[in-house]
């Protein structure tokens, strides 16, 4: 989802506006660094940054996605906020985009920093924040939103209308790029819901955006991802069953590594390291 922020930076400015924050005139976005890190020590990189200009201001957008409950983000994301504005000497907003209800509960809360008074609320994209796009061609003129709308939409009372739509819109988008109609239909592929993403399969058979190559390999990769899950589950049995604890940094590396070899070398390696960290060594 992060991709749809380079893709179309100015999403982000009617995003944090349907969040409830005014803005001035926004005249250009453009994406910038995630990277928040200034000093050559541990590297702090959050998802996506987007600059919005107008005449007379510069706001910046910090973007997170948020798959699952992370306490380490309640002392990175005021960082990244407070990295970003003494870059570009702006102010700058953080916005949350967490497709669990429950993940977006949790990223709602209020950040205390200790200091008197300065307490940080992030910004997080609810469904309601998201217009149910249903119309091709409005959908073909701000693909980005519509990928959006089809991520929040795309089950219950809208889920019927919402797929056609995105079938539609495909097909309008390939009449004047077939490499943007493809990218935006494996954006929707990825974000959906699994049980959408079948429906929109089966709309979408045979057609030559269908058969793109990224949703082949993600089709072709299933099995082998399930694989490599199931090896990166059974290395945190083994630290666990020793009474090594994997800290939050060690758990993103091995669940991230889709490489079997990779995996099983790092589990032989579970079963005498004294630290989770030793397994990287």
């Amino acid at each position: 989802m992060a991709e749809l922020f380079r893709w179309e930076p100015l999403l982000a400015a009617g995003l944090i506006e349907g969040c409830g924050v005014e803005l001035p005139e926004i005249k250009s976005a453009t994406d910038v660094s995630e990277s928040f890190t200034d000093l050559k020590t541990t590297e702090f990189t959050g998802d996506a940054a987007v600059l919005l200009e107008g005449p007379d201001i510069t706001v910046g957008v910090v973007v997170e996605i948020q798959l699952r409950e992370d306490p380490r983000k309640r002392f990175t994301w005021p960082l990244y906020i407070h990295t970003l504005r003494a870059r570009r000497e702006c102010p700058v907003a953080l916005l949350v985009i967490a497709p669990n209800a429950r993940v977006a509960q949790w990223c709602a809360q209020p950040i205390d920093s200790g200091h008197p008074g300065h307490r940080l609320r992030p910004l997080v994209l609810q469904p309601e924040h998201v217009p149910v796009m249903t119309d091709p061609e409005a959908i073909a003129a701000e693909p980005a939103l519509g990928v959006l709308s089809a991520m929040f939409h795309s089950t219950g009372d809208t889920a019927e209308q919402v797929i056609t739509a995105v079938r539609d819109a495909a097909g309008r988008i390939a009449q004047d790029s077939v490499a943007e109609s493809e990218r935006y239909y494996e954006y929707v592929y990825v974000v959906m819901p699994e049980a959408a993403s079948r429906s929109l399969e089966a709309l979408m058979h045979n057609t030559p955006i269908h058969e793109s190559p990224f949703v082949r390999g993600i089709k072709s990769g299933g099995k082998a991802e399930g694989k490599a899950e199931g090896k990166a589950e059974a290395i945190f049995t083994v630290l666990g069953a020793r009474g090594i604890e994997a800290s939050t940094e060690a758990r993103d590396r091995v669940q991230g590594c889709r490489d079997v070899e990779q995996l099983d070398a790092w589990l032989v390696r579970a079963a005498t390291v004294a630290s989770a960290e030793d397994l990287f060594a």
